[in-house]
């Protein structure tokens, strides 16, 4: 076990931003910095192994896993704070900063899966997009979070295979990139059901889906960039895991195609992502994020800190079992003082008793019925006449 302190342990602020189907997501602070902290219901987990390598890795796109474990039966995960904005909240992209993004997303996954890792839950909620200091690069940074998934993932974004219980792989994440991609242009959700189990079902009836139809039903988009995205519907969205392009790299070599289909270069589309960014409403360090406005006053905080002073409501336990404490204290000398009479009535007997033997006549024989044996009285200690 690590000697350093728990990041938990000193924490001193907690806004919950979230409440999650198997967790709880806070923002928490305290004298080491700011991080997210999702806590695990009772039952709920993570995968273990995918968290033990991204703990080791840092790659660009990906956030930093800080540290993870189990506190009082919930497990864990605490992950830098990252300045952004969830993907979900920011409407409709124009397509050449989406597959500008793609790609971008693309290239943390490839590099996660140089590493042995698929993230198995790709979603809008869990890719953050920040302004990008870096004058000279690309406006709009992606990063991706919320790694180590149990479980199929997000409804509606989980490939078919993983709805029948295999795990995550290159070819899932390449069909929720898919899903994502229709969300980001769109602003709407490809697969929509009301349950668990509709949503499987729509997502197996992938194949008959005609995405191109439904961008030119909407009238939100020209033939142009219709024919450009196509390749990248026939090459993502497949029932069959095989059918989907190979890897990574040929997915990144059709979304350069499809830019070059658009008509646009760099420049133009390096323009567009600026104006793009200037409409993210990025979460800064010092503040508490949108989604906790509600919540504004620091919480309880979901676990027991170790090592540190007790909480107010643990204080005043202890106060009032110091105060029993008192109460039955004063009680049992209260007893003990009563019945102390009880001992001076005796010693009073005793000496009575002692008087009325010595005033018998020395040659009776007998001894007074009243009396007790001279070899008791001789041993008794005789009481204070005072």
């Amino acid at each position: 076990m690590s000697d350093n302190p728990s990041v938990l342990d000193n924490i001193e602020s907690c806004h919950l931003i979230h409440r999650g189907g198997e967790a709880d997501i806070y923002l928490v602070s305290g004298n080491t910095g700011k991080f997210i902290l999702k806590w695990y219901r009772n039952g709920s987990a993570f995968e273990t192994e995918v968290v033990e390598k991204l703990k080791c890795v840092r790659i660009p796109g990906i956030c930093r896993i800080r540290e993870s474990g189990e506190r009082e039966g919930n497990p864990y995960l605490v992950y830098d704070f990252v300045e952004g904005v969830s993907s979900r909240d920011v409407g409709r992209i124009p397509v050449p900063v989406a597959l500008a993004l793609l790609r971008k997303v693309t290239q943390s996954l490839h590099a996660l899966e140089a590493v042995g890792v698929h993230h198995g839950d790709l979603n809008p909620a869990n890719v953050l997009l920040s302004r990008n200091p870096d004058k000279s690069g690309f406006p709009v940074q992606t990063t991706l979070v919320d790694f180590g998934i149990v479980g199929p993932g997000t409804p509606g974004y989980a490939a078919p295979e993983r709805y029948q219980g295999r795990p995550a792989s290159t070819a899932s994440d390449l069909f929720s990139l898919g899903i994502l991609l229709y969300r980001w242009i769109t602003g709407e959700d490809l697969i929509q059901a009301s349950g668990y189990e509709d949503f499987q079902a729509e997502t197996f009836k992938i194949d008959s889906m005609s995405v191109d139809e439904k961008l030119y039903a909407s009238g939100n988009f020209a033939a142009t960039e219709i024919a450009a995205l196509s390749p990248l519907w026939k090459s993502l969205l497949h029932l069959n895991a095989e059918e989907r392009c190979e890897d990574f790299d040929e997915l990144d070599e059709i979304v350069e195609i499809a830019l070059g289909a658009l008509g646009v270069g760099e420049i133009k589309v390096s323009v567009d992502a600026q104006k793009f960014a200037e409409t993210i409403k990025c979460q800064k360090p010092g503040e508490i994020p949108p989604e906790a406005s509600v919540n504004r006053q620091n919480m309880a905080f979901p676990y027991e800190k170790r090592g540190s002073t007790p909480s107010k409501k643990k204080r005043k336990y202890m106060y009032l079992a110091l105060f029993g404490l008192i109460l039955t204290l004063m009680a049992f000398f209260f007893i003990v003082g009563t019945n102390s009479s009880d001992i001076d009535e005796t010693g009073n007997l005793l000496l009575k008793k002692s008087r009325n033997s010595v005033t018998m006549e020395p040659d009776s024989g007998l001894e007074s019925q009243d009396s007790l044996p001279s070899t008791i009285l001789k041993d008794l200690p005789t009481p204070s006449l005072d």
